[in-house]
């Protein structure tokens, strides 16, 4: 097995090289090809490649695997982050699809004549796509679509109404949610069992989460 420091050290490599790129760009001056060197070195898609290309020799090659057998994880890897890519993929494209269409700004214009609160209508619409799609980053996309408008309308804290989106995205999880039958499988419990711990927890984080938010929204 490798060294617990070995082991540390390369997934954090991205975040390294991207830090690291980002304090000396601040003493860089721009248009430079030293800017252009730092920049392409600390962007997330290399200091990634770096960091896969550090675990092959690290984890395969110093190891006596052969590249077969790395390929074979590579594979099993994207097997499981493929379908999750593709549906936040998908998140976006429907966000664009709402902007052009301007949904916003209709619920924005409904809402004028309510006294509901923007931080709670952007938490509740971010709930229902939560339970509809069953992914927190495609609601939380979407929902940040819709609910952009009414932060100039309702003059609304921009930290806010994140905030608000951020927890409605977490909010109740069910059998189309990767994440409940990740759990469930994990701790090897049953679905009633999942419903009342994991589910249970993100009900309860989600409304506190809300809670605070309007607490703060007094004060700021």
């Amino acid at each position: 097995m490798p060294s617990f420091g070995l082991s540390l050290f390369v997934p954090l490599i991205p975040a390294i090289l991207i830090s690291i790129s980002t304090i000396l760009s601040l003493f860089i001056t721009e248009d430079t090809i030293l800017h252009e060197i730092v920049s392409f070195i600390g962007s997330a898609e290399i200091s990634l490649i770096i960091a896969i290309i550090t675990a092959i020799v690290m984890f395969g090659l110093r190891k006596g695997k052969d590249m077969d057998t790395m390929m074979k994880s590579f594979e099993t890897g994207l097997k499981g982050v493929a379908t999750i890519i593709f549906i936040v993929g998908a998140g976006g494209a429907f966000k664009e699809i709402i902007l052009e269409a301007h949904v916003g700004d209709y619920i924005a214009d409904i809402m004028k004549g309510t006294n509901i609160s923007p931080l709670i209508m952007a938490w509740l619409i971010t709930a229902l796509i939560r339970i509809a799609t069953g992914q927190g980053v495609v609601s939380a996309i979407t929902a940040a679509g819709i609910v952009g408008p009414l932060i100039a309308t309702f003059d609304v804290s921009p930290v806010l109404m994140v905030l608000a989106t951020a927890v409605g995205s977490n909010t109740i999880t069910h059998v189309n949610d990767a994440s409940f039958w990740l759990f469930k499988e994990y701790f090897n419990i049953s679905i009633k069992d999942t419903f009342k711990t994991w589910g249970a927890l993100l009900l309860t984080t989600s409304v506190t989460g809300l809670m605070v938010v309007l607490i703060l929204d007094l004060f700021i």
